[in-house]
């Protein structure tokens, strides 16, 4: 009980103790559901409910939550592909700008961290288990996860004051079609419609 009672004044001493118990409810309402989820709901629903918690979590840890705890943030860009797919904001751009709270710097590394190599330890449990539809949850999980550890981590190293915003990096997504092929193709295709 104590244990509980620590965690919750540590969170008190955060900046932002609203955002960082938002970071942490995000990190771990996706890991509960899926480890209970199975107790009161069938797998489509659990697998549906899971992912949109993960994707919902990716999408507040990446825009939210990483601006106001560790003061980073970003995207993926592939128009501007000189420079690399990923584009930065960093507190290193607006120097002295407001301190990062110490506090509020461990939890969010920590569970930003630990997210996909739970995810990882439940996919080689799956494997163990031969529970292979879990496996598609899990890899989807690895991946929102994990993508979100790596744009953090390039966006924590990043130098403003150099020009290139990725180089030396160990993974890239590849630049996306634009759309203007999808116009494209949808002119092409009303060309084969009867009228």
């Amino acid at each position: 009980m104590d244990h509980v009672k620590n965690f919750y004044q540590m969170i008190l001493k955060s900046s932002h103790p609203i955002t960082m118990s938002l970071h942490l409810l995000g990190k771990s309402a996706p890991i509960v559901l899926y480890l209970a989820g199975s107790l009161f709901m069938s797998f489509t629903a659990q697998f549906i409910a899971v992912l949109l918690l993960l994707a919902g979590d990716f999408y507040v840890t990446k825009n939210i939550t990483g601006r106001k705890l560790v003061q980073l943030r970003w995207w993926y860009d592939s128009v501007n592909s000189e420079e690399g797919p990923l584009s930065f904001e960093s507190y290193k751009q607006f120097a002295p700008g407001p301190p990062i709270n110490p506090i509020d710097s461990k939890l969010f590394w920590i569970s930003l961290y630990v997210a996909p190599a739970l995810w990882i330890v439940f996919g080689i449990m799956c494997l163990l288990q031969a529970k292979f539809l879990y496996l598609i949850l899990i890899g989807m999980a690895v991946c929102l996860t994990g993508w979100n550890a790596h744009g953090f981590r390039n966006c924590d190293k990043w130098d403003p004051s150099a020009n290139n915003s990725e180089s030396g990096t160990w993974l890239q997504m590849p630049n996306m079609a634009s759309f203007e092929n999808l116009g494209r193709l949808a002119r092409i295709q009303n060309l084969f419609r009867s009228n």
